[in-house]
């Protein structure tokens, strides 16, 4: 890949040296003019919020308006609801916003979890808090973050951005813009969430506030400790410098109950009613046809029955500390030209220690058919086992992941002209030093596994035992899972250490002029261009040791197995602590203790290799993206019929470059020939199969770069129009918008191979082929159109609806046969199977919602506040289907139904607020290792925070999340629960001062 030019570098050197000219040029004419304007009404009318330079200070401070007379900012709750609502009516396109209710004081604990608050939005949880999220049923990996206009990085490939790494404290406001404009950077399918920290010079004069809380897990039962520094010190009126700080010790915890996954092994009910149907066989009624089928077997699997794969208890803790910062220099030069640098910097250093016990039950081999009871939708409910296997195992790693970001810019602004110039860079790396250690065993009868209604397992070892071969009636060698002696074929140390990290070099240079026109209000030109530039590695060795087998010449004996695991066992925690399962577990069970055993296995083995001793394994792979973007935005008002209209057209034009490099592995095979070189033929004259020569020159093993590109334009409009004067608003707006595809999915990671047998020249068969990753996928497109009616009673309310379509006409779809393609580029002509573009999804939608102040109520009803939001949306022409019954699948990540209750109380010194966040079932994966679709069921959280203000800037608050104990729980069909996962409650007692 060293070979490959970063072409754009160039391009991104030229644009900064164009945007300080410009800037210069600007300045001296801003001091031979002197301009006492600071901007122009009518440009800052038709604004977003996020191209304001000054915003008042939140904090409560005294300010002085235009007449000199003081003014009071409102702060808190009420401030929050009314300063959203001013960025959604001045958006330029369909959005929604969430601000900071004070400094520091975001009402939820992460980025994540505010977002879901906002209609169209649905959270995605992981180990109980909320960690990325989907817009109007679109995945995370197709959303486009930014974080003062600059992007924000995911990990391992993947375009989505994991948001617990960002602390709310450092958040001023939140914009989730489902709409486009020319002017928005490219890459959001599902939209754009643009994240706004606070600049210095937004505050009058120095500031500092102070947090801390002690955070309480009913699962963990200890305190995790946070605190939050934010420091603003003015130089002057022009120069100021803002840092803030968050930091904590981390704790998070689940408990899960697992089947792992469902298959189908037998027919246990014999019952003339199906299972499932597949479409190749829907028209054969008795399985007894089924001998005469193409394909016996997948029509005699209509009537087999559901049963668990991998019954299996886990906890899996975190222990992370964790540290979110900013500081951000911001000079205003003159009263036209400012300048900014930031740096942002967020990481957390992750212990993870995950114990997980095993009944490996996946096989008609391994349960008794006599046992099994099937209950009417054809899913195992009880069974008992035969040759069961089962698995003690310790997964501990460190596991560590560092985002930063980097950025300078200036802007100018005079009374016609606004140049706003920006470069940055951003990256992200993570670290996972993954140590694996279990113990297994076979051949175990006698448990008993009962499953209820919805699928979740109990299971019995008091019976269990080890099968005798020789007396199979015989139960006396009885199995205990806590004892070392009962794990007796296999033990086994895997060291698998992974990391990836991923940069993005960006420069941007946006114009806006202010035309002298009545239609014209202001127009817009820029550039953007950027490299985004992805790697990673894998590692991995394994010390095995299976009893019979022979090591160094000596026998590895069922005692050499007891003596590793005698004393090197712990404890584990008690299953489900605090909450009813509604099953019952094994309570408590001694796990492998990882730090010992690894050293006993490696003074056995008398292998002592680090980290540093490993060579990076096949299918490790670097991309650089490359970005060039331009555009033209228009925006324009005029009166129609006595009603305001107002909106914008643009044209954004984006030009992409792919290249990507990786390990490649060409197998060339001949055919078998005697020793005079015929050619080997079976008893019917055909000839023999091939064989791989690895010696061939045409054979090849090493790395290779692809490179490829695309361009694409995406027009935009959007229309307001002022039904009642600042009150009732239609809008309407269409826009095609795209997303890169994941750069996991861009790898050119291949295994070839080359047929240069008689039969292949004369016959075409077998054809050359590669199984790979593609370089060649095309980007997501999208159409999206929209209508909404918004009506704003009073500047604290709103009560909005809107229509939406996103018709996603490009899209990537699993592994699929590409025919005849030049994949290196260099002529030879290959059948490859990998990830292919498709199309034809349209997700449509309705959105409503609601939030007032009651102000015009008595006291001390005036003090209530509310918001009610809802979300209806259905996708059509999906194109993933139940690989078992041939039935078309929703969108991934889209549930049909959500909504959002908030309610809260707001006086001089006491404020409480209660949220409750819901969500339907929603797919997670097109299907598991046994072709079941698999869903995450609904659920509903419920958190509350109770606040009291002092009169000296001391706030104290305790707050609690996940109130009514909900759990996350996975299922691959009705009565078939695939994960059960608990975390626990969490309840906070903090506070928080400001001077």
């Amino acid at each position: 890949m060293n070979n490959y030019k970063h072409k754009s570098l160039s391009k991104l050197i030229a644009a900064i040296l164009a945007g300080s000219s410009a800037l210069s040029v600007m300045a001296v004419a801003n001091a031979a003019e002197q301009s006492q304007v600071k901007s122009d009404p009518k440009l800052a009318q038709t604004q977003t919020q996020q191209e304001t330079q000054v915003e008042k200070d939140a904090t409560g401070a005294q300010a002085e308006d235009e007449d000199g007379l003081e003014v009071i900012e409102v702060s808190g709750m009420r401030f929050s609801q009314l300063k959203a609502l001013d960025r959604k009516k001045n958006g330029g396109t369909m959005m929604d916003s969430l601000v900071a209710e004070d400094i520091g004081q975001f009402p939820d604990k992460n980025v994540a979890e505010a977002l879901q608050r906002i209609p169209g939005v649905q959270l995605s949880r992981d180990f109980g808090e909320g960690d990325s999220v989907s817009i109007r049923g679109v995945e995370p990996g197709l959303l486009k973050v930014e974080v003062n206009n600059v992007s924000a990085l995911g990990f391992g490939g993947s375009r989505g951005v994991d948001f617990r790494d960002m602390a709310s404290e450092l958040i001023k406001a939140l914009d989730v813009i489902k709409g486009s404009e020319a002017r928005l950077t490219e890459g959001g399918i599902g939209g754009t969430i643009q994240v706004e920290t606070r600049k210095p010079n937004e505050f009058k004069e120095n500031f500092l506030a102070l947090s801390a809380e002690g955070q309480y897990n009913d699962l963990i039962d200890n305190v995790s400790p946070k605190v939050n520094f934010t420091g603003v010190y003015k130089f002057n009126d022009r120069l100021g410098v803002l840092v803030n700080a968050t930091a904590s010790d981390k704790s998070t915890m689940i408990h899960a109950l697992r089947n792992t996954e469902w298959n189908r092994y037998a027919d246990y009910d014999q019952t003339a009613e199906k299972t499932s149907v597949h479409p190749d066989y829907a028209n054969v009624t008795d399985a007894g046809e089924c001998l005469s089928a193409e394909d016996p077997t997948a029509c005699e699997q209509q009537w087999w029955d559901f049963s668990p794969v991998t019954p299996r208890y886990g906890i899996w803790g975190r222990d992370e500390k964790r540290l979110s910062a900013n500081a951000t220099l911001q000079y205003q030069l003159t009263d036209n030209l400012s300048g900014h640098v930031g740096y942002t910097y967020n990481t957390r250093d992750k212990q993870a220690l995950d114990l997980n016990i095993d009944l490996g039950v996946g096989s008609v081999l391994r349960t008794n058919p006599d046992s099994v009871v099937v209950d009417e939708l054809h899913n195992v409910r009880y069974f008992e086992t035969t040759l069961a296997g089962i698995s003690n195992r310790t997964l501990n790693f460190a596991w560590d992941q560092t985002t930063t970001l980097l950025d300078a810019g200036f802007v100018y602004a005079n009374d016609a002209w606004r140049i706003e110039g920006l470069v940055s860079e951003s990256t992200s790396d993570q670290d996972i030093d993954s140590r694996d250690t279990h113990a297994t065993t076979e051949g175990i009868a006698g448990v008993k596994v009962t499953l209820d209604d919805r699928g979740a397992p109990e299971w019995d070892y008091s019976d269990g035992y080890f099968v005798n071969p020789e007396d199979p009636t015989d139960t006396s060698d009885r199995f205990n899972i806590n004892d070392p002696a009962s794990y007796r074929n296999r033990v086994r140390y895997k060291y698998a250490p992974h990391e990836d990290q991923a940069k993005e070099i960006m420069a941007k240079l946006d114009i806006t002029y202010i035309p002298d026109s009545d239609f014209l209000s202001t127009l817009k030109a820029g550039y953007r261009s950027s490299s985004l530039k992805v790697e990673n590695a894998d590692f991995s060795y394994n010390i095995i040791r299976d009893v019979g087998s022979t090591y160094n010449s000596e026998v590895w004996t069922l005692q050499d197995n007891i003596n590793v695991l005698s004393g090197r066992t712990f404890e584990s925690r008690e299953l489900f602590s605090g909450y009813d399962l509604g099953v019952n577990t094994v309570g408590t069970y001694w796990a492998v203790n990882t730090e010992p055993f690894i050293e006993v296995m490696k003074y056995i083995s008398q292998e002592n290799l680090s980290r540093a001793d490993l060579d990076v394994i096949n299918g490790n792979y670097d991309q650089v993206v490359n970005t060039d973007a331009f555009y033209f935005q228009a925006n324009f008002e005029h009166e129609l019929a006595s009603m305001r209209l107002w909106g914008n057209l643009g044209l954004r034009y984006v030009k992409t470059e792919i290249g990507a490099n990786g390990d490649v592995r060409e197998r060339v095979f001949v055919d078998q020939t005697d020793t005079f070189g015929n050619i080997l033929v079976d008893q019917f004259g055909i000839d023999l199969a091939g064989i791989e020569d690895p010696d061939h020159p045409q054979a090849f093993v090493g790395r290779k770069t692809v490179i490829e590109d695309y361009s694409n334009s995406l027009p935009s409009i959007n229309l307001n129009l002022g039904l009642i004067p600042d009150e009732l608003v239609l809008y309407v707006g269409a826009a095609k918008v795209m997303a890169h595809p994941n750069t996991g999915d861009l790898n050119v990671n291949a295994t070839c191979n080359i047929y240069l047998t008689r039969r292949s020249q004369l016959e075409d068969e077998p054809r050359n082929n590669c199984s790979a990753g593609n370089p060649a996928l095309k980007p997501y497109m999208a159409n999206q159109w929209e209508v909404a009616l918004n009506w704003y009673p009073t500047e604290e309310s709103i009560v909005a609806g809107s229509y939406f379509v996103k018709d996603i006409n490009s899209w990537i779809i699993d592994a699929n046969t590409r025919y005849d393609v030049d994949f290196f580029g260099d002529g030879r002509l290959w059948d490859v199977r990998q990830k292919i573009n498709g199309s034809g999804v349209t997700n449509k939608g309705l959105e409503l919602q609601a939030s007032t102040t009651f102000t015009f109520l008595p006291d001390p009803f005036s003090n209530l506040g509310g918001a009610v939001n809802f979300t209806h949306m259905q996708s059509e022409d999906v194109g993933l289907f139940n690989a078992l019954t041939g039935e078309e699948l929703s969108f991934p990540s889209m549930s049909e139904n959500a909504y959002n209750l908030t309610a809260y109380y707001e006086d001089e010194h006491w404020s409480a607020r209660i949220a409750y966040n819901y969500r339907d079932e929603y797919l997670a994966r097109a299907q598991d290792r046994s072709g079941n679709p698999v869903y995450v069921d609904a659920g509903g959280y419920l958190d509350a925070k109770l606040i009291y203000t002092f009169d000296n800037g001391l706030k104290i608050y305790i707050d609690g999340r996940n109130l009514t104990g909900e759990v996350k729980s996975e299922n691959a069909g009705p009565g078939r629960l695939s994960d059960l996962q608990w975390s626990g409650r969490e309840y906070s007692v903090g506070f928080s001062y400001k001077m």
